[in-house]
């Protein structure tokens, strides 16, 4: 008998292969069931660090004085500048002469306008003489009726080249007048672009002129402050450069961020200043607000919302991860809610996205990471 052993055919080694080969596969993967679920993407949101409210009563925004009005004024002609008569810094009436043209051309204009109108009305009373005539004659049959009609013909065109000349005359007196340059209204000369016999065209800003009676400061305020704008009590600018502090009022607030900064514009008028304060100053815009009635965190209407019939807000933690909190409502009104209980000072309350949110899920601030 034939003992030798025997070889397996190559095509069965083969599937034998594969077989052990996915047995080792599906024991590396390890049980399905036991999978960790990918990491939760974080939610953006929008959050508001709550400060201690005895300061929040009152809050210092640095900006520059600046002229309400201010304007660039220009001639309305063009021509050679010939004379000036205000120079930078200088305080100026409303209607005072700022600088001149040379008007050598626009007077002679004038003056032949003028000359030709002369001449014009001497032909029209010479036409109209002749009409009257005429309309005595045809009534006695002493002209023809084509006679009659050239001299009412003659009258009328006289008339109107007289009409044109004067509207003409009009016209030159008033280029005659625009080179001559004056302050619309009394401020002070803040810049000059052109020097005497340089050529200005007509529209070109030639003096930039401020009026100094009517300053502001433009600040931006920041989103956790804005809920407070309906319970501003009172507002003072501080010149530091001056050591002196005037009355202020709040002339616009901006409804929508400057994109450059991420803050909200606001004006402050200031109400009574002297003459020391000039615009370009470093001025400090000083609000103070009525925070209503008991102790808390006024905070955005948008961040309190109701969990089991209670209100609460989300608190954002250093983990970046949000939480629940119950909160004591003190007082609302149109945009802000005065909250009592249940928060403190550093806590991170989220403002926006808030029934979009879990326990325990991951954030990320939008206003810090939006472009």
């Amino acid at each position: 008998m034939d003992v030798r052993p025997h070889h397996a055919p190559a095509p069965l080694l083969r599937t034998v292969t594969l077989l052990v080969t996915g047995l080792a596969l599906v024991t590396g993967c390890g049980d399905p069931g036991t999978e960790q679920p990918p990491e939760e993407r974080p939610r953006p949101v929008q959050t508001l660090v709550l400060e201690d409210p005895g300061r929040l009563a009152e809050r210092r925004f640095t900006g520059r004085v600046e002229a309400q009005h201010r304007a660039w004024v220009s001639f309305r002609v063009g021509g050679e500048l010939d004379t000036i008569h205000a120079d930078v810094g200088d305080r100026v009436a409303a209607g005072e002469r700022l600088a001149e043209l040379d008007d050598s051309d626009h007077a002679r204009e004038v003056e032949e306008l003028e000359a030709q109108l002369e001449a014009a009305r001497a032909r029209q009373a010479y036409a109209a003489t002749e009409y009257l005539r005429a309309a005595q004659l045809v009534e006695e049959e002493a002209i023809t009726q084509s006679e009659y009609d050239q001299a009412a013909r003659q009258r009328d065109e006289a008339r109107a080249e007289a009409a044109s000349l004067q509207a003409g005359l009009a016209l030159a007196r008033d280029r005659l007048a625009y080179t001559r340059l004056r302050a619309p209204f009394e401020g002070a000369v803040a810049e000059r672009r052109f020097d005497a016999y340089e050529a200005v065209p007509p529209q070109e800003p030639v003096y930039l002129l401020e009026d100094l009676s009517q300053l502001e400061v433009e600040v931006g305020i920041p989103e956790e402050f804005m809920v407070y704008r309906e319970h501003l009590q009172q507002v003072q600018v501080h010149v530091p450069a001056l050591n002196a502090v005037f009355p202020g009022r709040i002339r616009t607030v901006g409804v929508d961020v400057l994109p450059e900064r991420q803050t909200y514009p606001v004006q402050v008028t200031l109400a009574d200043p002297d003459d020391r304060v000039l615009p370009g100053m470093t001025a400090e815009a000083v609000f103070r607000a009525d925070l209503g009635p008991g102790e808390g965190f006024r905070v955005p209407l948008t961040a309190v919302h109701k969990h089991d019939g209670e209100p609460h807000v989300w608190l954002r933690g250093e983990d970046h991860r949000v939480r629940r909190q119950a909160v004591e409502l003190l007082a609302l009104d149109r945009g802000s809610a005065l909250v009592g209980d249940g928060l403190e000072t550093g806590d991170e309350v989220v403002t926006a996205g808030v029934h979009h949110l879990a326990e325990g899920q991951p954030t990320r601030r939008m206003d810090a990471e939006a472009p």
